[in-house]
């Protein structure tokens, strides 16, 4: 049934919906070693740090050409160390390309320069242009003693895609592994920074003993294939990929078919048990932070728990998340498109574009495809944990936001089969939100979440207890 609105409630539905944008932008943060030769090539990195040009530097180095950045140092064994670019020269161009500023690194061709090609750099040094020739090597990854990493690749209907498999460098024999399952965007999760969560977690569960498996969606990182952006994907493709992942897993030799785990973040945790109910080969599926209901149903709810923490009353606060159902159960049930729920509707526009983040041009909703919204509001998580195969862990952090309750994360375990029931278990974090980050209460939470600092304390507030009660709850199995 339609939702009537008054005058006076559609003038305040541009206000309201510009509150709840940053909502979006919140959820956002979060939501096979085959035998075959390798077909992805690392990409390129120059590494270089540098500087913009400014006046007195150009009359420093009596340069006057366009564009060019000032080079501050050069890493050792890095492609442009092997090129010949010195502390003090002014990078001009790279294989024929103006630099003109740190936008053309981040823009075509040069994105597209992979490990082994050609790199020809044209610098200014002592009042005259020199060119240079090299080949280039790839990205280094970030070096942490007692870890061992090693790039692979998975091949899927749609393509190729990355995965890095990290392990612990002291170990002997056949290793326990984890099938590290993220959440809904769309960002690699192997070329991430050191402090970065993930990262975090799993290089910390490698130094428990683990190998722990990532693999970047398309268009991530170094992926390719027919889907060249992880946008178009569809649900199904997503769990393709995963699964994949889990054979992947079970054909290499290092590790031990008999000790595979999933951990699933997020969304990850509505995948993970679609695949321990369909591989019995699982030994235990873990889970943080993840729904308790179908897509279109999840939303509307913290949408409505974010109202009532920024100060709005209960109706208000409940008028807007039946608005939102509305919208979603349109969207991902009636199958219509948000075009045609404005043009019945026009007052939605603006919860569809600043809360739901629909982008016009792509047709997607929450960063995701339309077609992947609607196969995803299709699962009921309870449905596939009754048929779960193994023992089952499930982590709440009371801060966690974009979670709905605790009291989910203890029901789950009731739901599973009752012969795994004495081996699972649900574990509280006191105080850690959706990154696994300490973080406060949930109110101290949100507000820290909002603010320029979040970033800083995400790296250097991470849960190691997250760790522990993970690596404890395997040991037990």
């Amino acid at each position: 049934m339609f939702l009537k609105v008054r005058s006076k409630e559609k003038n305040n539905f541009k206000n309201i919906s510009m509150k709840l944008k940053s909502l979006l932008l919140i959820l956002s943060s979060t939501l096979m070693f085959f035998t075959h030769a390798q077909i992805l090539k690392r990409k390129h990195a120059n590494g270089i740090m540098y500087q913009p040009l400014s006046a007195s530097i150009n009359l420093e180095k009596s340069y006057s050409g366009e564009g060019g950045i000032l080079i501050d140092s050069v890493l050792s064994n890095s492609t442009s160390e092997k090129g010949g670019i010195k502390k003090g020269d002014i990078l001009v161009e790279i294989n024929g390309i103006r630099i003109m500023d740190e936008k053309t690194f981040l823009s075509t061709p040069l994105t597209e320069l992979k490990e082994g090609d050609e790199i020809e750099y044209k610098i200014w040094r002592n009042n005259k242009y020199i060119s240079t020739k090299t080949i280039s090597k790839a990205r280094p990854r970030n070096s942490i003693e007692g870890i061992i990493y090693e790039y692979g690749e998975i091949k899927t209907s749609f393509g190729y895609l990355r995965t890095l498999l990290s392990k612990p460098s002291k170990s002997k024999g056949k290793l326990p592994a984890i099938l590290f399952i993220q959440g809904n965007l769309c960002e690699s999760v192997i070329e991430l920074n050191e402090g970065d969560p993930y990262e975090q977690f799993c290089n910390k569960m490698s130094l428990q003993g683990f190998a722990v498996m990532r693999i970047d969606k398309p268009g991530a990182g170094e992926s390719e294939g027919k889907i060249t952006r992880c946008k178009e994907m569809t649900f199904q493709q997503e769990l393709e990929q995963y699964q994949t992942g889990i054979t992947a897993l079970l054909n290499d030799v290092s590790i031990d078919s008999k000790n595979v785990f999933l951990f699933g973040h997020s969304l990850g945790g509505i995948i993970t048990p679609i695949l321990a109910s369909k591989n019995p080969v699982i030994k235990g599926a873990m889970v943080y932070g993840t729904l308790s209901s179908n897509y279109g149903s999840y939303y509307p709810e913290i949408v409505y728990r974010s109202l009532l923490m920024n100060g709005y009353g209960e109706a208000q606060s409940l008028q807007y998340k039946n608005y939102l159902k509305e919208i979603t159960t349109d969207l991902f049930e009636g199958n219509k498109s948000p075009q045609q729920i404005i043009s019945t509707k026009p007052q939605y526009e603006s919860l569809l574009r600043q809360v739901l983040g629909w982008n016009e041009k792509d047709n997607t909703i929450l960063y995701r495809s339309l077609v992947f919204n609607r196969e995803l509001n299709e699962v009921n998580p309870r449905l596939y944990w009754e048929k779960v195969n193994c023992p089952v862990l499930s982590i709440y952090g009371t801060s966690d936001f974009e979670a709905i309750d605790k009291e989910y994360a203890t029901a789950m375990i009731n739901w599973i089969n009752p012969k795994f029931s004495s081996k699972s278990t649900s574990i509280i974090l006191p105080d850690t939100d959706h990154a696994f980050a300490r973080v406060g209460t949930m109110e101290e939470g949100v507000k820290i979440k909002r603010s320029e600092k979040y970033r800083e304390i995400m790296r250097t507030n991470f849960n190691q207890s997250l760790i522990q009660n993970v690596s404890d709850w395997i040991s037990t199995l």
